[in-house]
């Protein structure tokens, strides 16, 4: 109940501040699947969040569960803590489960922030989390979303990246960085 009502809020509050646009949603499937994204923004996950046709499940900075009502908040919302910087083994096992339970699980890639817009060097948990998972990548370009009042902003979906013969974490943090690169082509 309150995941539908924030829901709710949040995506009506961005549709006021934006002028949003959806595309590549049949892309993602009613499996598990993992949603590789770029990070530029606080808005990038509430964006994804709530455009994707089902709950989705997301890596947040622990710092970010030092509050109590906003722990619990965005826990509802689908979040979980990660200790960055660190192998943080009890949230890699939660996101494989997440997983093979067949939830939506996204990731942003690059691991923080990018302040200048410009796709980061991917952290290698993506390739981990791929290798061990073996569910449908599905590349997300979010933009659009340091603009002004009323700018365009959106999120593209892409086809399921073919990660096929890859077992090195950094060659499959490429390729799908490489996948959610490409995305940006197909903004009009």
């Amino acid at each position: 109940m309150v995941y539908q009502i924030v829901r709710f809020l949040v995506r009506t509050w961005l549709h006021l501040r934006f002028k949003i646009k959806i595309e590549g949603l049949e892309f993602i499937p009613k499996e598990g699947c993992i949603l590789a994204m770029n990070h530029q923004s606080n808005y990038d996950s509430l964006m994804v969040g709530v455009h994707t046709p089902r709950k989705m499940y997301i890596m947040a900075k622990e710092e970010l569960f030092k509050k109590r009502f906003f722990a619990w908040l965005i826990t509802e919302m689908g979040s979980f803590p990660v200790k960055r910087g660190s192998a943080d083994l009890k949230s890699l096992k939660h996101t494989l489960k997440l997983i093979k339970d067949g939830n939506i699980f996204s990731i942003f890639i690059e691991g923080t922030r990018s302040k200048s817009g410009e796709m980061q060097e991917p952290k290698k948990g993506i390739g981990f989390i791929v290798d061990r998972s073996k569910a449908p990548v599905i590349p997300t370009y979010i933009y659009g979303v340091k603009g002004g009042w009323r700018s365009s902003a959106g999120v593209v979906f892409g086809p399921p990246v073919s990660l096929e013969g890859l077992t090195d974490y950094e060659e499959i943090a490429a390729k799908v960085a490489n996948s959610i690169e490409e995305l940006k082509n197909r903004i009009k």
